[in-house]
C-alpha cells in the first residue's frame, strides 16, 4: 500500500494522483475541467515557474504574515509560496489546489515540514475548524471564476482583523497576454487592481493596490459587521 503523501515509484505516484483526483471531485465538488487542465501542466510546472525569491518574500510581507500566523494559500500549485510564509514565521499553512498532480508534487517537496498541509480542494467548498490570519491567492486569481463568492469565502474563513491578498509576480498586461490562448472556462481577464478590488470592498478595508509592470496586487483587512453595514449604506470605498 502506497503512502498518499510520498511516492516511491512513478507508478505509485500516478496511482496516487488518480485516486486523489477522484477524491477531489467527489468530496469537494471540484470542477473536473479545471482540475484536468492543470493536471496536464503539473509534470512540467516546476520547469516554468520563477524560483522562490524576493517577489515571494514581498508577497508574504504584503499579506501581513507574522510569526505565529495561520495562512490559507489558495491555488497553491506546487507550493511556490510555502517557503516564503515559513520564512516569515507562519505557524501553520494550509495550501489548496484543485489539481491533484500539483498537490502530489507539493507534498513531496515539503514532506518533512509539519507546518504545511496540502489539500486537493476547491476553496469555494473548503471549511476549517479554526480561522486563518491570512488568505492569499498568488498567481491564481484569473482561474478563480466567482470573484464575489471568493471574497465572501475569504471573509468567512478569516479571523477578526484577518487580511486577504491577491497577488501576481507579473504585471497585468503580461498576465493577460500569457492567458490569451487559455480557454474561457479556465480563465478570466485580469482587471486593474483598483477595479478588481471592488468585488471585495464591501467586506474588506482595501489598503493594498499595486498595478506595476512587474507586480500586481490588491488586498485589505476584514471589516467588522458594523463597518460592513455602514459601508453598504455609503456605497463602499477604495483607497
Amino acid at each position: 500500500m502506497t503512502d498518499e503523501r510520498t511516492c516511491r515509484t512513478p507508478e505509485a505516484c500516478d496511482e496516487n494522483v488518480r485516486r486523489e483526483h477522484l477524491r477531489c471531485v467527489r468530496r469537494f465538488g471540484t470542477q473536473p475541467h479545471m482540475a484536468q487542465y492543470f493536471d496536464g501542466l503539473s509534470r512540467t510546472w516546476e520547469e516554468n515557474i520563477e524560483p522562490c525569491g524576493a517577489k515571494h518574500d514581498a508577497t508574504a510581507f504584503l499579506a501581513g504574515i507574522k510569526p505565529g500566523a495561520r495562512v490559507l494559500d489558495v491555488g497553491c500549485g506546487t507550493g511556490i509560496m510555502a517557503q516564503a510564509y515559513l520564512d516569515a514565521g507562519a505557524a501553520e499553512i494550509v495550501a489548496l489546489d484543485v489539481a491533484p498532480g500539483m498537490i502530489e508534487i507539493a507534498r513531496r517537496k515539503f514532506a518533512h515540514e509539519p507546518r504545511v498541509r496540502f489539500e486537493c480542494a476547491s476553496v469555494y467548498e473548503f471549511e476549517d475548524e479554526q480561522p486563518f490570519d491570512a488568505f492569499v491567492v498568488y498567481n491564481a486569481y484569473p482561474h478563480l471564476m466567482d470573484k464575489e463568492g471568493l471574497a465572501r469565502k475569504a471573509a468567512a474563513l478569516l479571523a477578526e482583523n484577518g487580511r486577504f491578498l491577491v497577488a501576481h509576480g507579473l504585471g497585468r498586461a503580461a498576465i493577460n497576454a500569457h492567458h490569451s490562448h487559455v480557454p474561457e472556462n479556465i480563465c478570466t481577464h485580469l482587471e486593474s487592481a483598483r477595479e478588481s478590488a471592488r468585488a471585495w470592498q464591501g467586506l474588506f478595508a482595501i489598503d493594498r493596490l499595486i498595478d506595476a509592470d512587474d507586480y500586481y496586487c490588491f488586498g485589505g483587512v476584514l471589516k467588522d459587521e458594523a463597518n460592513q453595514a455602514d459601508d453598504e449604506q455609503r456605497g463602499g470605498s477604495l483607497v
